[in-house]
């Protein structure tokens, strides 16, 4: 009988028996789960942004700082590490710590709102600088870089770009927050964001939609997932003993895999090692490892991949430590999406394997 995610057999077994003298309750929460562990907001103030933004009597500036601080509002604090840097000279206004919504608008209104006409823009030197800051950060990156896509001066953005995705594979996502007003800036930014495959792109002036707002928010920081919560509410009567806690409540952490890859990466470890550690304490539970893939390709080869997904992430926890009976291993290949595969973040989503309570 396989349970869904967060109930054990153990608050199963509790449920059963207090049956004759309870209520049970079941209902279910949206729960809002980081899509990066570490972030850069990284702020253009070169001179070109000293000129007016759309006729709205504000500069580029202060609207792009405007439209960081409406974004700062919506974001959730989940656990990320988070930045605050300007270009083109290298200036830290928050440096990398745990995400604090204050903190970030502290620094945020700290930026100077007038640029040094006296500078050039180069900002793909830029990116190398912002590259040797991140360069020891964990996990999924994002920066999210606001610009009007402007330079006079060295090497080419796209090229340190490239070399940054390189670098850090489907761990990196640059997304943009636009205040172009030039068709060659514009298309500077567009082909920014679209050199990694989850880069999302806004205008500055889009974002003052708060559906806009929360969209851009939840397309960058986090996901929303559905948990079923059972609460138990005792009658006054006999109460039969119960030898198990029935608060018990186990959720493990998808893995998410890069495109047309099966292999256990560094950024999977932790989460692994976290799985690995609840069942050590829990040695009754006997868990399924269902491996799974985005829609990309023949659904034959989509078979084979989940299954090698799913066996690589099985044998992991045999090596260290866990009971290969206590280990089924299953693919569903593309035929269970729990994300819309029109698009590169669902896609990306979907390239999964989850571990289930059996």
């Amino acid at each position: 009988m396989r349970l869904k995610k967060g109930i054990t057999p153990l608050f199963l077994a509790a449920l059963l028996t207090v049956a004759m003298v309870s209520a049970a309750f079941a209902e279910s929460k949206i729960v809002l789960k980081p899509k990066v562990d570490s972030f850069a907001l990284f702020m253009d103030t070169s001179p070109s942004m000293s000129q007016e933004y759309m006729n709205t009597g504000k500069s580029k500036l202060v609207s792009g700082l405007n439209a960081l601080k409406r974004l700062n509002s919506v974001i959730p604090e989940l656990g990320y590490k988070s930045a605050l840097y300007t270009m083109p000279e290298m200036k830290t206004y928050s440096p990398a710590s745990t995400y604090s919504r204050g903190t970030i608008a502290r620094a945020l209104s700290a930026v100077p709102t007038e640029t040094k006409f006296f500078m050039s823009t180069p900002i793909g030197n830029s990116f190398k600088d912002l590259d040797a800051k991140m360069s020891r950060w964990p996990g999924q990156l994002a920066v999210i870089f606001v610009s009007d896509g402007l330079q006079n001066t060295g090497t080419n953005p796209s090229k340190v770009v490239r070399d940054m995705v390189k670098k850090y594979g489907d761990r990196f996502c640059l997304h943009v927050i636009s205040v172009a007003d030039t068709s060659s800036g514009k298309a500077t930014l567009k082909k920014l964001a679209s050199m990694t495959p989850c880069g999302v792109y806004v205008e500055a002036s889009d974002l003052a939609d708060r559906a806009v707002l929360s969209k851009y928010a939840q397309d960058v920081f986090y996901t929303q997932e559905e948990e079923l919560i059972v609460e138990i509410e005792e009658e006054v009567q006999e109460v039969i003993p119960v030898p198990v806690p029935v608060e018990q409540k186990i959720v493990f952490r998808s893995l998410n895999f890069g495109f047309d890859k099966y292999q256990i990466t560094d950024e999977m470890v932790p989460s692994l090692e976290q799985a690995a550690a609840i069942l050590e304490e829990n040695k009754t539970l006997d868990v399924v490892v269902s491996g799974h893939t985005d829609s990309t390709g023949p659904e034959a080869y989509n078979q084979g991949l989940s299954e090698r997904r799913a066996a690589s992430v099985a044998s992991w926890l045999k090596k260290n430590g866990i009971n290969p009976e206590r280990i089924t291993s299953k693919g569903f290949g593309e035929l269970d999406p729990k994300y819309d595969n029109k698009t590169r973040e669902g896609r990306k989503l979907n390239r999964r394997v989850e571990i289930d309570v059996k």
